[in-house]
């Protein structure tokens, strides 16, 4: 069944299948339900009861249906996200069938299977925050299946160069008003901004190991994590005079990044950069490892700085913290990008348009 941006909303059905609710895809699914549902298009959420999400995945209520499915084993989990998928699937047909993952993909195909539903099929990596419209037929379908088994590059490209089974597009997560509203209020001392939901030991001791070279008395150059942090990390950073700072409101998030002189990501981004989004949003100049996900989001030299290694960082860190004049020029243009590619008119664009595209 061919879909077009002219289907009529009355009959725009979505079925959302999340078997793993990670707080990237709980971001990704609140900004979309808001935006489908606003276009008419009504919505069911199947997923997983998991108590470590019950909170985010809670939220979602609010613009679609929640099923949701009895944790357990996993033998029955994965048993009884199949059944609630049936179910759903054979009560309320959906025009569309968006997959989150591919755990959710393959059961939710097996789902389809079983059915003699047709239906259009997009699908998510976890965590990329992009969507991949997929072909009609079964054997392109698992076809489809077996490249998405695959190992993913460049999952930040604005569009993956297109494959015989399908498209993929990056749509993202808007970026809220609160980090692109925010006035700019720069410390009085220059502070060396980071932060982030998914660090890992090399972040963190990259992130020390600069805080460390830059960290002279007669500098007074201050660090801070935003964020939780580990017990572990917790020590490593204290080692490194690095401050953390929790920022589990948006508004105090965003207030942060505004004193903000320079945000730094020192590592290689394998998702969806928000939180460097976040930072260009607040009118941060940015200093990043160069990978694909950060060339993406960061044009070198006019909205941030894409560097080789560590000591290229920390290079590129002092020239911005001598040069006001640059610093200042760079975050006005960062803010201006962000607000052009992400805000929420952007995200409702980009989402609507994949959602119109269909592969026979």
């Amino acid at each position: 069944m061919a879909s077009t941006s002219s289907e009529s909303s009355a009959s725009s059905r979505t079925l959302h299948l999340v078997f793993n609710s990670t707080d990237k895809v709980c971001g990704f699914l609140a900004a979309a339900t808001s935006e489908l549902s606003g276009s008419g298009n009504r919505q069911t959420i199947v997923a997983i009861d998991d108590p470590s999400s019950s909170t985010d995945i809670g939220k979602l209520r609010e613009h679609a249906v929640l099923v949701l499915v009895k944790n357990g084993k996993a033998n029955f989990k994965f048993w009884n996200f199949y059944r609630a998928c049936c179910r759903e699937i054979a009560a309320h047909p959906p025009s569309t069938l968006h997959l989150h993952g591919i755990t959710s993909y393959v059961i939710g195909l097996l789902a389809l299977k079983k059915s003699s539903v047709k239906s259009k099929i997009v699908y998510s990596a976890l965590d990329s925050c992009s969507i991949t419209t997929l072909p009609l037929s079964h054997g392109r379908r698992s076809s489809a299946a077996r490249s998405l088994m695959l190992p993913v590059k460049a999952a930040a490209n604005a569009t993956v160069p297109p494959e015989p089974w399908g498209s993929t597009y990056l749509v993202g997560i808007p970026v809220d008003e609160a980090f692109l509203n925010c006035p700019r209020d720069e410390a009085t001392s220059p502070t060396i901004l980071s932060g982030g939901v998914d660090a890992d030991r090399r972040t963190v001791d990259n992130l020390s190991q600069i805080a460390v070279l830059l960290s002279a008395e007669e500098l007074k150059i201050g660090f801070e994590w935003l964020g939780e942090a580990s017990a572990a990390m917790t020590e490593c950073f204290q080692a490194a005079s690095v401050r953390i700072v929790d920022v589990g409101d948006r508004l105090v998030h965003a207030h942060q990044l505004s004193k903000g002189w320079i945000y730094v990501v020192p590592r290689k981004t394998t998702g969806y950069p928000l939180s460097l989004i976040q930072a260009l949003a607040a009118g941060l100049p940015s200093v990043v490892l160069d990978c694909p996900q950060h060339r993406y989001v960061i044009e070198h030299g006019r909205t941030g700085f894409l560097c080789a290694s560590e000591e290229e960082m920390v290079r590129t860190i002092a020239q911005l913290i001598d040069d006001s004049v640059l610093r200042h020029r760079v975050g006005r243009n960062a803010r201006a990008s962000a607000r052009a590619r992400f805000e929420s008119s952007a995200f409702r664009h980009k989402l609507l348009n994949c959602y119109a595209v269909s592969h026979v």
